[in-house]
């Protein structure tokens, strides 16, 4: 029996939303859905992103009638408006107001950043977007898992692979002038700062 990556890559996900929710579903048992919140930033400069987020998780639900492992899902969907603040505020009233299980997102590096600590200490089961480093890495959160890849992820092998091979002395850089361009651009610079002047041009 053979099987698509799609089917795959669903399942995986399914299973995943279904068995992060599992702790806060204890008191809860055959007593309603699982709350899945959505922080998707729907209107801003990064719009076309969270609503991409938005389409794509209500479809994969859909496809499965709205259940996960037996369990009806419901799916509450928040604006962060691609803002740090207001990416905060709706995962408060995420936790507190709407009683959610589990979180999917944010977006941005820096909205990922600026709800880490309070996700954290209310044990919020997170899967994130964000490619915000420090999340897995320097400073782990024990909630949160990352389904992509980090803000450094890409460049750090172009770094490698243009002083190793293609013997450059100077890179210059354009970068986002926010979270995941500045670390993107420090973390691979810093590899091979003794053998390569990276100049950043932020936009």
């Amino acid at each position: 029996m053979s099987i698509s990556r799609r089917q795959f890559v669903s399942s995986v996900a399914g299973a995943g939303i279904a068995s992060m929710a599992a702790p806060h579903l204890v008191f809860a048992q055959n007593s309603g859905p699982i709350r899945v919140g959505l922080l998707a930033a729907k209107t801003g400069p990064l719009a076309s992103g969270g609503i991409d987020m938005e389409l794509a998780a209500t479809m994969f639900l859909k496809e499965r009638d709205n259940t996960l492992a037996g369990r009806k899902v419901e799916l509450i969907v928040a604006d962060t408006a691609g803002l740090p603040a207001t990416a905060r505020t709706k995962a408060q009233e995420l936790v507190e107001k709407n009683n959610i299980h589990c979180i999917i997102g944010p977006l941005a590096a820096f909205e990922a950043l600026a709800i880490a600590d309070y996700l954290t200490e209310k044990e919020i089961p997170t899967i994130g977007v964000a490619a915000a480093e420090d999340m897995t890495q320097r400073h782990p959160s024990p909630w949160f898992v990352r389904a992509t890849s980090t803000s450094a992820q890409c460049a750090y092998p172009l770094a490698d692979y243009s002083a190793k091979e293609l013997k450059y002395r100077k890179i210059v850089t354009i970068a986002d002038d926010f979270a995941y361009g500045a670390r993107s651009f420090k973390r691979s610079s810093r590899r091979w700062r003794h053998r390569i002047t990276a100049v950043m041009s932020r936009r």
